[in-house]
């Protein structure tokens, strides 16, 4: 240890984050010291990456000054009293972001184990942060130092990392989809810690997943798998709720799970709803927890559309023509949703029909599912032929943003005319009878006198 001229205390206080503090150092030191840092209580089943950032440091000039500095990024969050030369970071969450937002760290390591060490630092101040898959530990911060009234000595500083917030995974098993499928659903999370900072015992722990255009009384939970292992989850404790604003909360209370799981095992929920909307749905799933925030996951799916229009051969609009969607060779059910304007039906679903009618000859069919559909007439408007060639087109799944395909135009030819009662065509049928009657009489008026002869 070297004896100090003088010292000044440095405090760095990290007021609302996890109540941590980094304790005093001495404004100057005669040499620098290899110090380490070590960060225990990472996660043990996935893949830490640790960010050093060193934000104050020893300077010294030519003439052998040595004065303590805050980095140029960090001096807007922490503050320097001018009287007694103690730091004290201001804004906690400033300097969070702040050190996420550079290029690179001082050290940076990549730890699959429950801890690290980090070795080599020069004297000073540092934060570390950390991440991995499962969420973003909290902001931690050490001093590479040891100092007692005038003395000061290289110190290894511990620092224990604490999950600030966990991530949502959200996936479906199908993203481009129909009105009326079932599309399964999948979130994956880590269970909550089972007490507080102040040793209170947690008794709250939920799944909850808010969406649009998915049907409320469909939901229906498939299972919930917690660190591998499939929980007894009883069906009650899932519920769906409608709200006002016209989308679905559906929560799955996981509470009574906390005091038997590990704080951060892994939670995984399945579970299934039926698209209600004719163009798209979206989920957003969370969790809710007394202490721990959770970054949500969110799915967006998408649907197709299609429209025809009904013309003759001139391209003139017709109307009153009758058809039929196919899907294969099985017509699909639709609903009206207003004139010439249709919607795939859900199963069970009130004027239900596989009859479309255009209007102003024109067609349009909502929430269709990706693949190779026709147009079959059934009935053509009056004075022309039903055509009896199906209008084919298909529709490819895109899981960005609704599909809307133009079927084209659907012709239909005239009937046939025929001859009019009393025309030219009577009349050579009448002098022809009249001839023959006529030839007739002739024939046997001349038989009649050879015979009397």
């Amino acid at each position: 240890m070297k004896k100090m001229k003088k010292f000044f205390a440095v405090i760095l206080s990290l007021a609302m984050v996890l109540g941590m503090s980094a304790t005093a150092f001495a404004a100057k030191v005669t040499d620098q010291y290899a110090n380490k840092i070590t960060v225990s209580n990472l996660a043990a089943d996935v893949t830490t990456t640790l960010n050093v950032y060193n934000i104050i440091y020893l300077d010294q000039d030519d003439a052998g000054n040595q004065t303590w500095k805050v980095v140029d990024w960090a001096e807007g969050y922490v503050s320097e009293n001018a009287q007694t030369g103690e730091f004290t970071i201001t804004n906690a969450d400033g300097l969070k972001d702040a050190a996420d937002k550079q290029a690179s760290a001082d050290v940076t390591a990549t730890e699959a184990g429950t801890s690290h060490e980090f070795t080599g630092l020069p004297i000073g101040a540092y934060v570390i942060r950390a991440f991995d898959s499962k969420g973003t530990y909290g902001l931690m911060v050490a001093n590479t130092y040891d100092a007692d009234g005038n003395y000061m000595a290289s110190k290894a500083a511990s620092v224990t990392a604490k999950m600030e917030g966990y991530n949502v995974g959200k996936t479906a098993d199908d993203k481009f989809v129909s009105r009326g499928q079932r599309v399964n659903f999948t979130v994956t999370t880590q269970m909550a810690p089972k007490t507080n900072e102040d040793g209170d015992t947690l008794t709250q722990f939920k799944v909850v997943d808010t969406s649009t255009g998915l049907k409320a009384d469909s939901f229906t939970l498939d299972s919930v798998i917690i660190a591998g292992t499939k929980a007894n989850v009883d069906a009650s404790k899932a519920t769906a709720v409608s709200n006002n604003d016209g989308t679905v909360t559906y929560t799955v209370d996981l509470s009574d799970l906390i005091e038997t799981t590990e704080s951060g095992a892994t939670v995984e929920v399945k579970y299934s709803a039926v698209v209600e909307n004719d163009h798209t749905y979206n989920n957003s799933a969370t969790a809710s927890a007394e202490t721990v925030n959770y970054t949500p996951g969110t799915v967006n799916g998408y649907e197709g559309n299609v429209t025809l229009k009904k013309v003759d051969k001139n391209s003139n609009v017709l109307n009153g023509a009758e058809f039929q969607l196919l899907k294969g060779t099985t017509p699909v059910s639709v609903v009206k949703v207003s004139d010439g304007v249709y919607k795939k039906a859900l199963e069970g679903e009130a004027d239900a029909t596989t009859t479309l009618v255009a209007t102003n000859g024109t067609l349009k069919i909502t929430g269709l599912d990706e693949g190779d559909y026709a147009f079959k007439e059934t009935k053509a408007p009056t004075g022309y032929k039903v055509n009896s060639d199906n209008k084919t087109f298909t529709i490819t799944a895109n899981e960005k943003a609704e599909v809307t395909v133009d079927a084209g135009e659907f012709v239909n030819t005239k009937l046939s005319a025929l001859p009019h009662t009393g025309g030219i065509g009577t009349t050579i049928f009448t002098i022809a009878g009249c001839a023959i009657m006529v030839a007739a009489a002739f024939f046997f008026f001349t038989s009649r006198k050879k015979a009397n002869k």
